[in-house]
């Protein structure tokens, strides 16, 4: 599969994963073909590309679509209801409220946020122990409009990636993960940050704020863990001392917000803000890299460099030998040396995926991407 800018896509192109609305809402099926009505329903809700078929692209997203639609429904009733449990319970039938207690061993008809964070995290981590290749090269449909859903739902997906190959267990990465889900709730309430400017020094005093209030609302919430609490509380702590809000170094930040801090940059960087142009997908995996042991914690790092690719599948990069190529798959035994087909012509649309041969750069040494030309996002 090939994600494809909306202006570009044509009638007919097949859609290959569900694209969803901030609210889970279904907005265009997989395995639809696309028609002039999906295309303009897309560019109403603000939808920037699709996954369209492509069999030469191949793309790990580990985790089911409907479990992350559902998060997001969840989320945005979580933030417009401030944590109000009888908000939530309007959104599901009795089978399904029955579930969410069974699972949490909980009895009655009275569901609450903390029940139904931990069924579906439970979910995601299900999918991960049933994949074979635990490596992540997904990007969302999100854009400036709904940034803040999309980026809490996705640090959530990169976090349980990497807690799950560091070893922690399933009741660890649960309290990780509904504070990777939370941590950033807060920042909703700040609407300078969507200024097509950096903030003022005044401006970042008053954001910083936002790790006080999202773990004081967090810590209200029933059946939520003070472990996770405590991620929107040091998420913005880095090992060297220079993060806020406490200056905390090293081991004196808990490894749930070591873990998030990664997956939080990491998703902000590549992602566009009104302030500033998304990085491209190796940039902002170099950042990651050169701030091993600076500002992230080195075990995190390593594993994240094992777990997130340098390269998104469908980019067009150029190589050292001045040639473009695309990038077809990412290679699981190496992140930074995907398997690539190089292409002759320039323009993005004439590339002819039937000629010449893949190569496998963990295979072929001599070969070396430069830097990436094009990237859908």
């Amino acid at each position: 599969m090939q994600r494809k800018f909306i202006d570009d896509i044509k009638e007919g192109d097949i859609n290959e994963i569900d694209v969803f609305d901030i609210s889970g809402k279904i907005l265009l099926k997989r395995g639809t073909p696309v028609n002039t009505f999906s295309i303009e329903k897309l560019k109403l809700y603000n939808i920037p590309f699709i996954y369209i078929e492509n069999p030469h692209i191949k793309i790990n997203y580990i985790y089911e679509m409907n479990i992350r639609a559902e998060l997001l429904k969840i989320l945005k009733c979580f933030y417009e209801s401030e944590g109000e449990n009888n908000a939530i319970l309007k959104n599901y039938n009795i089978n399904e409220i029955r579930i969410f207690l069974s699972y949490n061993n909980a009895i009655g008809n009275k569901i609450v946020y903390g029940h139904i964070f931990k069924y579906f995290i439970n979910e995601m981590i299900k999918c991960l122990k049933k994949n074979e290749d635990l490596f992540y090269d997904f990007l969302d449909y999100r854009s400036c409009e709904n940034y803040y859903f999309f980026h809490a739902v996705n640090v959530l997906c990169i976090s349980l990636l990497l807690g799950y190959k560091l070893k922690l267990n399933d009741e660890e990465l649960i309290d990780m993960g509904i504070g990777a889900l939370l941590y950033d709730l807060k920042m909703l309430i700040y609407k300078f940050v969507e200024q097509k400017r950096p903030l003022d020094e005044i401006e970042k005093e008053e954001m910083q704020q936002h790790t006080y209030l999202s773990f004081d609302t967090i810590r209200k919430i029933y059946g939520i863990s003070a472990k996770s609490a405590n991620i929107a509380y040091q998420h913005h702590e880095r090992i060297d001392g220079s993060g806020y809000p406490k200056k905390l170094k090293g081991d004196d930040i808990n490894i749930y917000s070591k873990i998030v801090a990664v997956a939080d940059v990491y998703d902000a960087l590549i992602n566009h803000r009104p302030f500033r142009k998304a990085y491209m997908q190796d940039e902002a995996w170099n950042y990651i890299h050169t701030n091993n042991g600076i500002l992230f914690d080195s075990e995190v790092v390593q594993v994240f460099e094992n777990s997130i690719p340098k390269y998104l599948p469908g980019d067009i990069v150029l190589l050292n030998n001045d040639k473009e190529a695309v990038i077809l798959y990412n290679n699981k035994e190496d992140m930074e040396r995907p398997i690539i087909k190089i292409i002759e012509k320039k323009e993005r649309d004439d590339i002819i995926f039937g000629l010449g041969e893949e190569l496998n750069l963990k295979e072929n040494k001599n070969i070396n991407i430069i830097k990436i030309l094009h990237s859908v996002k």
